[in-house]
């Protein structure tokens, strides 16, 4: 699973669909998020857009510079988390969309 904030709906969407078309991830979650943090010595505070993708752990690299190419921030959060379990029947669907039909070793 990896986590991607975005300032906006329309930059996380694009993102998110660059990613699926490029067989990165199978699947976005994208939902509205409030954010505090420290930026440059000031505290933020702002709307977001938070992306939760479905990959593997192999793709993360790619995932990580397809994000870093497209993002409007100078430091993007760009998270990886392990799934420790997973339905079976969504994991092959995932693998299917990922160009990976059969390939179960992943998890």
């Amino acid at each position: 699973m990896i986590s991607v904030s975005f300032p906006d709906e329309e930059s996380a969407q694009e993102t998110a669909k660059q990613l699926i078309e490029k067989k990165l991830i199978a699947c976005a979650q994208l939902t509205k998020i409030h954010s505090m943090y420290r930026w440059q010595n000031q505290l933020e505070s702002s709307q977001e857009i938070s992306m939760q993708a479905k990959s593997i752990q192999s793709n993360f690299k790619l995932v990580q510079e397809c994000v870093r190419q497209a993002h409007p921030y100078e430091v993007p959060e760009i998270i990886a988390t392990p799934i420790l379990e997973i339905d079976q029947q969504y994991l092959k669907w995932m693998l299917e969309e990922l160009g990976l039909s059969g390939q179960q070793r992943y998890v």
